[in-house]
């Protein structure tokens, strides 16, 4: 019999997970999916790059992955990404790990850490190339330690990068799979408009909601 495919699924938080997380099964202190052609892990890393960093690299200790999704909710900085869409990310950057006050990036400085593999010009850009079946418009990311909630740092990273959505892990899950040679894709649903510090305007419960009927339904694919 043929081995399965070994897929993960990974989120910051169990509420971005729970869809799976109540139909899986447990073993070891591991959650899993069993499909016909796969078996699928599930991990809650916890919020923010170095928790997700660290989450990543043991279960990368212990297991190997043929495949592995980040899936979580996200804010978006453009019109074309109203509240409730679904995104697939295109490349990600540790935004906000600068070598000083002047907003230098550690890629444009001496540093190597950002200027080598998995890093193109301090970006990471996975190939999406075996994603072309999962039709979602693509976005570019940002990964920041704090979420944006001012108009002044809004219009500062979108002079900066130009990003379509702000994370707070992505760039971690991106530069983790890389380094382990592991296909990966990041999925995210729009909760709110970055620079609204006003989290009442945020609408989670859509994005959860649609991030979960548009993974469930491609379930069948993995």
């Amino acid at each position: 019999m043929q081995n399965k495919k070994q897929i993960l699924i990974t989120a910051a938080t169990s509420m971005e997970l729970d869809f799976l997380l109540s139909i899986s099964k447990e073993k070891g202190g591991f959650y899993f999916i069993e499909t016909e052609k796969s078996r699928i892990n599930l991990l809650v890393s916890g919020v923010g790059s170095a928790l997700t960093a660290f989450s990543l690299g043991k279960m990368f200790q212990d297991k190997k992955f043929d495949l592995a999704f980040q899936l979580g909710i996200a804010g978006s900085f453009k019109n074309d990404f109203p509240t409730g869409s679904i995104v697939k990310v295109t490349s990600d950057v540790f935004a906000d790990i600068l070598l000083s006050d002047k907003n230098i990036e550690l890629h444009e400085a001496s540093f190597s850490d950002f200027r080598t593999r998995p890093f193109n010009k301090g970006k990471l850009i996975p190939d999406l190339s075996g994603f072309k079946n999962i039709d979602v418009p693509e976005a570019n990311a940002i990964t920041v330690n704090s979420v944006t909630t001012t108009a002044e740092k809004r219009d500062f990273w979108l002079k900066r990068h130009n990003p379509d959505i702000e994370t707070m892990e992505g760039a971690a899950f991106y530069y983790a799979c890389m380094k382990e040679n592991i296909t990966c894709l990041q999925i995210r649903a729009i909760s709110n408009y970055v620079g609204i510090g006003n989290n009442k305007d945020w609408n989670i419960s859509l994005a959860l909601e649609n991030l979960s009927s548009f993974f469930l339904n491609h379930l069948s694919l993995l």
